[in-house]
């Protein structure tokens, strides 16, 4: 793959003069390639479409917008990024792409992809400081009465593919070394332009959390497959409650699934699959819309509201609360590759490596030494 020069945007994002700022979210995109080009033109006419329609500041795809079935050279991927991302450009609309657990099944990997994705003037993607192999990055959105007025910030997440923290039978999920990194960016954003600020967060597939939200809470919209969560849970949602400050979670993965819902003051919320080349009837995005206030003081507060559009101009508001009919999810589903038994032997195993190398007192190990001798 040849990589053109870096091309830094200067273009800053800011809510328009009517105090507004819209995102359409694209995910699950899967654009195949030779392998079904009939089907990846539909999909980039419903992209056009769709866009003409909403007329975002700015489009969020939340992962598996590429997927080469077979292993391919990496120019394949390239052109199917610049087929995927044509009708941002034509349209002149900033986009952020997520990766996806496809993105990088084959050729090139993540890296790789987002040097990639930095080229095309309209990507706002940014490079992440002080962690290694990861795609994470910081989008801030200002106000329109204040260029250096921090009005909302979106943490753009890297969910990974199959894996977590070490745990084979997994999906992907967002690591230690991530917490680490959102930890210290939000103190540091914190300190610089206070609390008065809408932070959202994207990334690809949903947490644990969503499988709790979904049995023991209220959710709008439709659950109709299981919820492809990591098995290990890393604590990212308890560190986003601890922060405080990040109050809606947008995601993708599951393409039938279209529920949300409030999980301890979060709100998490599926995406609207939008490709053809993927399982599901149903396909379109979903539209986010900011609206910033100031009272008399002159303090700034930004509202929220979203919902889901469909191919067919269809709208789907987040409405007409329920609960769950039938027994709970038992958990999150696992990659299909694996049995259960295979997931709760590497459990088990993934378990104990834990324990053996969590850090004890000396006491502990003491006594556990004396146990052992007698």
């Amino acid at each position: 793959m040849i990589f053109t020069p870096l091309i830094t945007s200067e273009t800053l994002l800011q809510f328009n003069s009517q105090g507004e700022f819209t995102i359409l979210q694209f995910s699950d995109l899967h654009y195949f390639g030779d392998a079904d080009p009939e089907k990846d033109a539909q999909t980039l006419e419903l992209q056009i479409k769709l866009i003409k329609e909403v007329k975002p500041d700015l489009v969020i795809v939340t992962g598996d917008a590429i997927q080469i079935p077979d292993s391919k050279i990496d120019e394949e991927f390239e052109e199917l990024w610049k087929k995927f991302t044509k009708p941002m450009m034509d349209a002149n609309v900033p986009y952020a792409y997520l990766l996806g657990n496809h993105d990088a099944e084959e050729v090139p990997n993540r890296i790789k992809i987002a040097k990639l994705d930095q080229t095309n003037p309209l990507s706002v993607r940014s490079s992440c400081e002080g962690i290694p192999d990861t795609t994470n990055f910081i989008l801030p959105i200002y106000s329109s009465q204040n260029s250096s007025q921090l009005a909302a910030n979106f943490w753009m997440f890297d969910s990974g593919s199959v894996g977590c923290d070490g745990f084979i039978s997994s999906w992907g999920c967002i690591e230690q070394k991530q917490l680490d990194w959102y930890g210290k960016e939000s103190d540091k954003i914190k300190k610089r332009h206070g609390e008065n600020i809408h932070h959202l967060a994207f990334f690809h597939i949903p947490l644990p959390e969503v499988v709790n939200m979904y049995n023991d809470d209220q959710f709008y919209g439709e659950r109709l497959e299981g919820i492809s969560c990591p098995y290990i849970n890393t604590g990212f949602f308890d560190l986003v409650k601890e922060k405080g400050e990040i109050t809606g979670i947008f995601t993708g993965h599951d393409h039938t699934n279209s529920f949300g819902g409030w999980y301890r003051d979060v709100e998490l919320v599926y995406g609207i699959k939008s490709g053809y080349n993927t399982y599901g009837d149903k396909r379109g995005c979903r539209v986010i819309k900011l609206q910033e206030n100031f009272n008399e003081q002159g303090e700034l507060n930004v509202t929220r509201s979203h919902y889901a559009l469909y191919e067919d101009g269809s709208i789907e508001l987040p409405g007409n609360l329920k609960r769950r009919e039938g027994p709970k999810l038992e958990g999150c589903k696992y990659p299909g590759t694996y049995s259960k038994w295979h997931v709760a032997l590497n459990k088990w195993l993934y378990d104990m490596k834990k324990w053996i190398l969590a850090p004890r007192s000396d006491q502990y190990i003491i006594a556990s030494l004396l146990i052992l001798i007698f």
